[in-house]
């Protein structure tokens, strides 16, 4: 008689910034299911990490973890081979070194790709850095029915090795009054409020909204409040520009720049009229679905990888016209309150379907199949 073996995640790589894995490893702990990280942070030097990550790999299995978990991949690039032509493809072939040993040491390996492709290159060649991680993966998990579809196109992938499992309902925690959110941002409470945060990288197209508002007639009264910071330099100054631009015509515009607290985007949300994502392009948004269940109405583009989003639940723009992000954000604003809540409510309930248990249910009869499987 034969037992069917307990799953034993390892996950890397350590990440408790984005809420998504801390999240992840709490519901699965309520269901029985034992996780840890593989931290790959021994020293301070990413190669170095990377280079004893096999041997992290054994002690994991010494200690009697049985899947593999990877969440992302840009742990294992190393950022001085990359202008070095003989060298730039070494990452990629360690990390395929890795993957083997992994499997000859007897773990099962399971994949949750966040994105079909990093929006921060992580080898010389992406596509092929992941076809071994595809090839030696006994599961893939996707977010969304779209990111299944790119995903299968772009690697040859069978259908039956996808599994799409949404993110959990986002965790919300007590609310300020909408009175005292408004009077710590300063902004009145007749005067509509736009809002963006999190890390406004150039895709996310923070200077597109920015540029949408210089262009809206001066009679439109609004005031934005951007919450985050980016690394980029370059854009960042555009972005201050694009700021004092709309201050000098006299709107209220400020960027809070740095690391926020999760009290400080509660205020930002609990004040807030409409949440913009004028993403030039999308893998999967947190922001969304944080809006979302704080049933702040949200303005979005017209990309296919926002097809899974329902079209009652968001403003939708066509992203291809030059104003349309401009109409779009003078529609949304001046949209009835009938049309408003009907959008927030279908909203709420589609980013609350899933719950975080739902998705640990989920995630961990994956690893008890994987585990049933042939070696």
């Amino acid at each position: 008689m034969t037992h069917a073996l307990v799953p034993k995640i390892l996950m890397t790589p350590k990440n408790e910034e984005n809420p998504y894995l801390p999240l992840l490893r709490q519901a699965l702990s309520e269901v029985g299911v034992i996780s840890d990280w593989l931290t790959m942070k021994w020293t301070p030097s990413q190669t170095l990490n990377t280079l004893v990550f096999p041997a992290e790999l054994v002690l994991g299995r010494l200690r009697g973890f049985n899947v593999l978990h990877l969440h992302w991949v840009y742990s294992f690039r190393w950022n001085w081979t990359r202008r070095l032509p003989l060298v730039r493809r070494l990452p990629r072939w360690w990390f395929g070194f890795i993957l083997w040993f992994a499997s000859v040491i007897g773990f099962r390996m399971v994949y949750t790709s966040h994105e079909p492709l990093p929006l921060v290159p992580a080898f010389d060649d992406d596509v092929a850095g992941r076809r071994p991680l595809f090839k030696r993966s006994r599961a893939v998990i996707t977010i969304t029915e779209d990111a299944k579809r790119r995903l299968c196109e772009m690697f040859g992938l069978g259908s039956d090795l996808v599994e799409v499992i949404p993110e959990g309902a986002p965790m919300v925690g007590p609310a300020p009054k909408r009175e005292d959110a408004r009077q710590e941002l300063g902004v009145s409470m007749a005067t509509p409020l736009v809002v963006m945060f999190g890390h406004l990288d150039p895709y996310k197209g923070v200077d597109l909204l920015l540029e949408a508002a210089i262009d809206l007639p001066r009679a439109a009264e609004l005031a934005i409040r951007l919450l985050g910071d980016t690394a980029n330099l370059q854009y960042a100054s555009r972005l201050s520009g694009l700021v004092e631009r709309l201050q000098r015509q006299g709107r209220d515009v400020r960027w809070e720049r740095g690391v926020f607290s999760a009290d400080d985007l509660e205020v930002l949300l609990v004040a807030a009229d409409l949440v913009a994502i004028p993403f030039r392009f999308i893998t999967n948004s947190t922001s969304l679905r944080v809006a979302m269940s704080r049933r702040v109405p949200v303005l979005v583009p017209g990309l296919p990888e926002l097809a899974d989003v329902p079209a009652e639940a968001v403003f939708r723009y066509d992203h291809t016209t030059k104003t349309g992000l401009r109409d779009a954000l003078a529609a949304a604003l001046c949209a009835s309150p009938e049309e408003v809540a009907a959008r927030v409510v279908a909203a709420y309930a589609w980013t609350t379907a899933w719950t975080w248990h739902d998705v640990a249910i989920a995630t961990k009869a994956i690893y008890e199949r994987v585990l049933q499987d042939a070696p």
